[in-house]
């Protein structure tokens, strides 16, 4: 099969990366996997595993451009023989759906978020298939959006657990507790509460580091300037250190003692939280959405309320105080990612 995928950018997130995963996964098994984006860093990933990539402004909002992306689209279906139109993303789903009905091909959606209703939105529950990450995002799909039961297939995010390699907590070499969060720059993730949690923690905690991750150059540039002047206010300069976006995300994992996901809405699933588990680095969660299948509180990991910074403190200084509950968490989250989120599976 000729099967083409559509995303706004090739840049390092979730969704981005799992695009990739699956172009090479259709390349490795003799079927044609075509990407188009507006590009990003990801793009020579594709060329690696010989997908083919198109850049178009496919994620732009102006209707002018979305009008000129349909028959653009059309052009790509038409010359690389597309059997299938995959859509990852709102605006270039409803672009690619257009184009889909131009050209007779079959179009399926992958939703990747808890969408908020508006028109835009509708567009992710119109394909033949509507892929979700868990029984959560099923639900909330049929009952906001109107899609029969019938057209949705739940398909968990994987990991390939070679790639992110496991290793125990207590055989790491470095002095410091190191802490991290990674996650897009945008205020449901929670990045506040996760400062206030770390000022709570530093009290207690004489060797403390602290990672953020995330491409501050976005959209929400208020919201990055609050995160900095917290950080400021708290006196966490010196604790606090924010990292661009990378490739090397297992690497990046491997620094961290803990990785923190502070979502303070229903998250659809947290591929990081997964690929942390992979590599053995023990996950503190709120408690939303597709999280709480991923993790078993106490026992692949520890579960905390949203927007609750104190319950948050409390949760990490327990990994911090008791390494026998880290690497139990880690051995039994390593457990769980080969049985339920393994790549090829």
């Amino acid at each position: 099969m000729n099967i083409m995928q559509v995303v706004p950018r090739l840049e390092v997130g979730g969704v981005e990366r799992g695009t990739v995963d699956l172009a090479r996964y259709l390349t490795l098994n003799a079927h044609k996997a075509v990407v188009v984006s507006g590009g990003g860093k990801l793009v020579k990933k594709l060329d690696e595993v010989g997908a083919r990539h198109y850049t178009l402004p496919i994620g732009r909002k102006n209707p002018f451009i979305m009008v000129f992306m349909v028959f653009k689209l059309c052009e790509i279906i038409k010359r690389e023989n597309i059997d299938v139109v995959h859509a990852r993303s709102r605006v270039p789903a409803l672009v690619a759906f257009l184009a889909s009905r131009l050209t007779l091909k079959a179009f399926i959606t992958t939703a990747h978020g808890q969408y908020k209703k508006h028109l835009m939105s509708y567009v992710m529950g119109w394909g033949k298939r509507v892929i979700v990450a868990n029984a959560i995002m099923s639900r909330y799909i049929i009952e906001n959006f109107a899609v029969r039961p019938d057209k949705i297939k739940v398909i968990p995010r994987g990991v390939d657990t070679r790639k992110f390699a496991f290793q125990k907590p207590n055989t790491k070499k470095h002095k410091d507790f190191t802490v991290g969060m990674i996650s897009r720059m945008t205020p449901i993730k929670g990045h506040l509460d996760f400062i206030k949690a770390v000022s709570a923690l530093s009290r207690s905690v004489s060797k403390l580091k602290v990672y953020i991750v995330g491409k501050r150059e976005t959209d929400k540039t208020d919201y990055v300037r609050q995160i900095e002047l917290l950080i400021k206010r708290l006196a966490l300069n010196n604790i606090v250190e924010f990292l661009d976006e990378t490739e090397d995300v297992p690497g990046l994992l491997k620094r961290l003692d803990v990785l923190v996901s502070a979502n303070r809405e229903q998250e659809a699933f947290g591929r990081i939280i997964i690929e942390a588990q992979s590599v053995g680095v023990p996950s503190v969660a709120t408690k939303v959405g597709g999280v709480v299948d991923i993790i078993e509180d106490g026992v692949t990991g520890l579960l905390c309320e949203p927007s609750n910074p104190r319950d948050m403190t409390a949760k990490i200084m327990q990994l911090y105080k008791d390494i026998k509950l880290r690497n139990s968490l880690a051995e039994n989250a390593r457990k769980s990612v080969e049985g339920k989120y393994n790549l090829n599976k």
